[in-house]
């Protein structure tokens, strides 16, 4: 096939079908949400421990006690009582505890991440045939999900085990004087230059799984005969994803650069990883969005028709969600409120009172709309991590919403009261209500994935109800744009105002 076709593919990819793949991509973040939970349910035990047996207040007094400000960059040293403050907390029984949740977090982590990845690559490649994107990705994980944890998995054994030897062989090699630096430094070229060529025969693994549906072994096979098979198509890929990795640095680095990091992160999700697997798909499977729909793409609305409808739609979708399941919403704001106060309760009684900063109405800078972009970014990307991480039987929606209320009780109860509301609430009676909602698209989805998974519901309610939480994602956009955009330029203006500073 040409390769411009391959290319065409991966561009049109995000842009002809965003409601039905870009989903998977989102999937992503509630992966993330997903895997955090046994973390949280960890911290949430050694707190419980630390609570009940008193060590927990006999840290908090001592931890007042440590001179932190003898800490110096130039000359750094522990400052006094800071060991013996810790001591308090780091106990063989917390320390077995947390241990476990890193390792069941890592697990989970594992998992989620082998099927979500197994479904987005199917909905690409269903993209790409002219299928249901939605409804083929939701089959591919169900099937090819443990095909995904083998290889991922074995790539942990390979450049695990590569490295490990690396470090190994060097380490011993720098105890021999300047030849042995030398030979270590020689030995960690090689390792990387093997690390590059192990990554590069098994870069069309994944595709293999999802076209060739051979199992693990062909899929193995397959990629490791590429270059030799289809050399010139191989060498366009090296070309590609160089160009990709750079690119997506160049967005992330730039983004960071203008204070909008989050932004950059949005981006590589929603558009840089869509493009690059959908070039790489269509190069393996060796056909092409372009080749089936070039007749009627004049007769397409312009881009900017179809970004105005599809917020539009967003917004209505999620004025329907509200109002359709308004048990789900009054379940969310009860757990964050609940989450809040509880916050509040852990904090309040220490006796710690913070007021507000000298300059702020400058906190921001004059015009900070690095800040509103990357504030808007981050909270929609928190919001879509928790709406699709509950499709995990709605557990990790409600972790993430108590999270997010444990961490504003928390702060309520250490700062003053009038400095704390005028700081948050201008932005808050937005902000707050749109991850109420996000927390009740994720309990709603929690009981789509029970009902699939008890055979209830099947492929294609999940598939729909993964369209419609996108639709609602995207009116939730709208509210936390209007929220940044407060909380950026507003709310400190109104926050000097009020406390006259």
């Amino acid at each position: 096939m040409r390769i411009s076709t391959a290319l065409h593919t991966g561009f049109r990819l995000p842009d002809r079908y965003p409601v039905a793949v870009l989903p998977f991509y989102l999937l992503t973040a509630g992966a993330g949400v997903v895997a955090r939970v046994p973390l949280f349910v960890g911290v949430a035990v050694v707190l419980a421990v630390l609570s009940s047996s008193g060590r927990l207040d006999t840290f908090a007094e001592r931890i007042q006690q440590v001179d932190f400000s003898a800490l110096n960059a130039a000359e750094p040293t522990e400052p006094t009582g800071l060991a013996e403050a810790l001591a308090v907390v780091v106990t063989p029984l917390t320390v077995t505890v947390f241990a476990l949740a890193v390792l069941a977090s890592v697990a989970v982590s594992l998992l989620v991440t082998a099927a979500v990845r197994a479904g987005t690559l199917s909905a690409v490649l269903a993209a790409i045939d002219g299928g249901d994107p939605t409804l083929e990705g939701v089959r591919g994980a169900s099937r090819l999900w443990l095909s995904f944890v083998g290889f991922s998995l074995l790539r942990v054994v390979l450049f695990g085990g590569l490295l490990s030897v690396t470090v190994a062989l060097a380490a011993v090699l720098l105890t021999l004087g300047p030849a042995g630096a030398l030979a270590a430094a020689l030995v960690s070229l090689v390792g990387v230059a093997l690390a590059l060529v192990v990554g590069l025969l098994l870069a069309f693994t994944e595709q293999s799984l999802v076209v060739d549906d051979d199992g693990l072994a062909g899929a193995l096979g397959a990629s490791a005969r590429f270059p030799v098979r289809r050399p010139v198509d191989f060498l366009f890929y090296v070309l590609v994803a160089a160009a990709a990795l750079v690119g997506n640095s160049v967005v992330v680095g730039t983004a960071g650069f203008l204070g909008a990091t989050q932004a950059g992160a949005l981006l590589s999700i929603l558009l840089v990883s869509p493009i690059f697997d959908g070039f790489k798909t269509s190069l393996y499977a060796e056909r092409g969005i372009g080749e089936r729909d070039g007749a009627g793409s004049g007769d397409r609305p312009t881009r900017r028709r179809r970004v105005a409808a599809s917020t539009r739609d967003g917004v209505g979708a999620l004025g329907r969600f509200v109002v359709d399941h308004p048990g789900w919403n009054l379940v969310s704001t009860l757990v964050l409120a609940g989450s809040i106060l509880a916050g509040y309760a852990a904090t309040s009684g220490y006796g710690v009172r913070i007021g507000a900063s000298g300059d702020v109405a400058g906190v921001f800078g004059v015009f900070p709309v690095g800040t509103f972009v990357n504030i808007a970014a981050n909270n929609w990307l928190v919001a879509a991590g928790s709406a699709y991480g509950g499709l995990a039987l709605g557990v990790p929606a409600a972790v993430s919403l108590a999270f997010n209320g444990v961490l504003i009780g928390a702060l309520a109860g250490i700062f003053e009261l009038v400095p704390f509301l005028a700081l948050v609430a201008p932005h808050g009676v937005v902000e707050l209500p749109g991850l109420v909602v996000a927390g009740a698209l994720g309990l709603h989805l929690g009981v789509v994935g029970w009902r699939a998974y008890r055979g209830r519901d099947g492929a294609a309610t999940v598939a729909e109800a993964l369209r419609y939480a996108f639709r609602v994602l995207v009116g939730l956009a709208v509210v936390f744009v209007v929220a940044s955009f407060v909380e950026a330029f507003l709310t400190p203006r109104i926050a000097a105002f009020v406390l006259g500073g």
